[in-house]
């Protein structure tokens, strides 16, 4: 009897007719193939089912090996040992794993009745037979229960027995030996495969970085996972055991993912919980019913229920064959042939010259003659299968394959023709070994291998910090958006005299004045003035135009004409609308556009940046007021200030001698500022609206943080003020107990 450490937490014991692996981490095969171990045919459960973010009851790979590498035990069931517990929760995992969901599952998760006949035609084609009958889990693997600790159980005849002493604890007897297995640890568990590199990853517009490209049973390398860059986004794609290990390598913040795409939910793929259990709440990217599989996996190692796991992550349906924009990136995600529910995408990212850079990636998928076959039985339509031959369409800039073989994955010969006619195109083969395709025919895909597709811009600190305020006063507070605007924005450097857009042209950009200033101008229709422009609006550095027309998808309704050498910021349309539908900003640029020009024209705003006016219109509430109401009563406390936009009020003061109305204010006219400014604790009159009035309000604390910030409009404040009879106007809020 040998016992031997393989990793901290999992143990080989090899006994000449048999062998056992106490503890199953991820990729675990790879390393008791590097020790030359005998591979086992029976697995110990631990007790802890995830210690430092690693799944101890992987044993999807073993139990493969076992069923078709194991030429000794060919009529042998794999054997798993545990508690009633663990093997209750390694047998609900292994179900999802090796089968994927049943129709009944899919349909209580609303799954549609086409996908759940099409995912499982394929999946139950693609299970594992006997004589043309699927194995049922309970035919590949025997789950044996340690009773008690008492209770002993043999490894095979006449070798070591196994018993269950404690926590993460066992003893072995063979004949009068006897040794103490511990599996419990601390600290790292599974060795990075691949070594630290010599330059940090820079986020880009469009960049691959592969972490992992190998199979299950490769001892050269992880297993499949990549970062992609859309937009400067980082997009995680799958991910081998150790993922937040090689983030870290390469200088990449949990935070710059976007989000995680699963392709389905085999131990290759699916090693992710380093990633949702984090400082970061990780959003999935895949099917419902992938999901729900992930899901169903992650409760059982955690020990947790399906709720609460839904509570650690934010989820992203994406439904096949229907494309989305995400990220400002344009989305296709299509179902693989492959034995569980698997997806693969290409996604498209447009570089500021108009021209479109796509990726695709085919995920675990089988290869051409196995698509045949299946076309052939009824297992999927002739449509899948031309659909899945014909991924590529020309024009890609990366195809990324899965190379790793029958009976369910691809062969690079299939893409002879394919790569031939398309030489323009990086073609990518995962799942492979180098050492088993011909390198010279065929690229194959190895870990760190990268490549920048389009590059991020690069703008001056100071246009950023502009662009910044501006997300900062519309109240954008995701990130990744941020990085969206920088990426598809384009700076422009305008002379002089130059209309920018057309009246009665279709909104196809949105414009941010960096620096400079222009005129919106309206053109009459018809009459002796038909096309004669009237000046509307004038803009400057800080301001924006061009979004009503592409938010209510209409012609534009009127001209922008530079005025000064302008530099704008141009944001593509239908990026900028997916901008503003992903932050729910329609409403904000609604009022704005409503509200911007009649702010603009108050004579207290008039000399105000057009970031401070902008804020203000905002701010601003809309109020409506019958005649004879009392909108400010003398002595009261509050500190709100209006801006009549129609209609007309009475100032009325009350004295010993009774009530006099002392002035009318009309549109334009603003009330309240001395309390809002904190001049003074009461109002010195009454407003009262003299006809039918509507107003805007702001709130006094918001108008004094504004002020601040703004000496012009304390200044026209204080002129106001005066005009109003105020001789003494205290230097600091609160020092006057004048109106």
């Amino acid at each position: 009897m040998d016992i031997a450490q393989i990793v901290p937490g999992c143990f080989h014991l090899q006994h000449k007719d048999c062998a056992a692996l106490f503890g199953s981490p991820p990729e675990i095969l790879k390393f008791v193939l590097k020790a030359e171990r005998t591979m086992p045919q029976v697995v110990i459960l631990p007790d802890a089912a995830y210690v430092s973010g690693v799944s101890q009851i992987a044993l999807e790979f073993l139990a493969y090996w076992h069923l078709f590498f194991d030429r000794k035990n060919p009529d042998k069931r794999f054997r798993v040992v545990g508690t009633a517990d663990m093997c209750r929760r390694a047998w609900e995992t292994m179900m999802v794993t090796l089968f994927g969901p049943t129709r009944e599952q899919m349909k209580s998760w609303k799954v549609s009745k086409s996908r759940i006949s099409t995912l499982s035609k394929m999946t139950e084609y693609m299970a594992i037979k006997v004589d043309d009958k699927t194995m049922s889990l309970d035919e590949m693997l025997e789950f044996e229960i340690f009773e008690s600790s008492e209770s002993g159980v043999s490894l095979c005849d006449g070798g070591p027995v196994i018993f269950h002493e404690g926590v993460n604890r066992y003893r072995v007897v063979h004949g009068r030996k006897e040794q103490i297995i511990d599996l419990n640890f601390s600290g790292e568990q599974m060795p990075l495969m691949i070594g630290p590199e010599a330059h940090p990853e820079i986020p880009q517009i469009f960049r691959i970085k592969l972490l992992g490209t190998y199979s299950g049973f490769d001892t050269e390398g992880p297993t499949t996972g990549m970062v992609m860059w859309i937009n400067c986004n980082g997009f995680l794609v799958d991910g081998p055991v150790g993922t937040s290990e090689y983030l870290r390598q390469l200088g990449i913040p949990k935070s710059d993912l976007a989000g995680v795409i699963l392709s389905h939910v085999h131990d290759d793929h699916c090693t992710l919980m380093d990633i949702i259990l984090s400082e970061q709440t990780a959003n999935i990217i895949t099917t419902r019913e992938i999901y729900e599989s992930m899901l169903i996996k992650i409760s059982h190692v955690l020990g947790e229920s399906i709720d609460s796991i839904r509570n650690y992550l934010t989820f992203t349906e994406v439904i096949p064959g229907k494309p989305i924009r995400m990220y400002g990136a344009t989305w296709e995600f299509f179902y693989t042939v492959h034995s569980i529910p698997t997806i693969g995408f290409r996604v498209t990212v447009r570089s500021q010259e108009g021209e479109d850079y796509t990726i695709v990636h085919s995920s675990d998928t089988a290869g051409f003659a196995k698509l045949d076959e299946m076309a052939a039985a009824g297992a999927i339509t002739d449509g899948k299968r031309d659909r899945m031959k014909q991924l590529v369409k020309g024009g890609e800039k990366l195809v990324m394959i899965d190379g790793g073989g029958p009976p369910i994955h691809g062969d690079p010969a299939d893409y002879d023709d394919i790569i031939r006619k398309n030489p323009q195109t990086d073609f990518l083969f995962y799942h492979v070994n180098p050492e088993h395709v011909d390198t010279e025919k065929y690229s194959v895909a190895t870990p760190g291998w990268s490549k920048t597709y389009l590059e991020s811009n690069t703008l001056p600190q100071s246009l950023v910090f502009k662009l910044l305020k501006t997300m900062n006063l519309l109240d954008v507070t995701d990130l990744f958006w941020v990085n969206v605007v920088f990426s598809q924005g384009e700076v422009l450097e305008v002379g002089p005299g130059v209309e920018v857009v057309s009246q009665g042209q279709k909104g196809d950009s949105f414009y941010f004045i960096l620096s400079g200033s222009g005129e919106v101008l309206e053109r009459s229709e018809g009459g002796p003035r038909a096309n004669a422009a009237k000046k509307i609006a004038l803009l400057e550095s800080g301001d924006f135009f061009g979004e009503m027309s592409i938010i209510r998808d209409a012609q534009r309704n009127a001209a922008f004409r530079t005025l000064s050498a302008c530099v704008l910021f141009r944001l593509p349309g239908d990026t900028f609308l997916e901008f503003v539908e992903a932050n729910e900003l329609k409403a904000r640029f609604e009022r704005l556009w409503l509200s911007r020009d009649f702010i603009s024209q108050v004579k207290l705003f008039r000399n105000l940046h057009p970031h401070a006016k902008h804020e203000i219109s905002l701010l601003a509430e809309e109020k409506e007021y019958a005649k004879g109401t009392y909108i400010l009563r003398q002595g009261g406390k509050s500190d709100d200030f209006y801006i009549i936009t129609s209609g007309v009020a009475e100032v009325v003061k009350r004295s010993r001698r009774g009530e006099t109305v002392e002035e009318e204010l009309r549109v334009g006219d603003f009330f309240g500022e001395n309390v809002a400014m904190g001049y003074s604790h009461r109002r010195n009159a009454s407003i009262i609206a003299k006809t039918r009035l509507q107003a805007v309000r702001i709130a006094g604390a918001d108008l004094r943080r504004i002020a601040e910030n703004a000496p012009v409009l304390i200044h026209e404040l204080h002129l106001v003020m005066r005009e109003r009879g105020m001789t003494d106007i205290p230097s600091n809020p609160r020092e006057s107990t004048g109106f």
